[in-house]
């Protein structure tokens, strides 16, 4: 089975929390109002849900790769 490393760049985020409500399961916003992943590494499973909420961040910030 497959593993993906999120990266997030916090310091463009717009606090639009997009990505939280496409992704709650790992998505949140932190106490200074930017987005923040529960987990960094995921699997398949979760991918897809990760994957929309990459899409639709409007600054781009959210990277998703394969773990080789």
């Amino acid at each position: 089975m497959s593993e993906y490393r999120i990266t997030l760049d916090r310091k463009g985020c717009l606090s639009d929390a997009i990505c939280t409500a496409l992704c709650p399961s790992n998505w949140f916003m932190d106490s200074d109002g930017k987005a923040s992943y529960r987990k960094e590494i995921i699997g398949e499973k979760d991918l897809e849900e990760n994957l929309e909420a990459s899409r639709s961040c409007p600054t781009g910030i959210i990277k998703i790769s394969k773990i080789q």
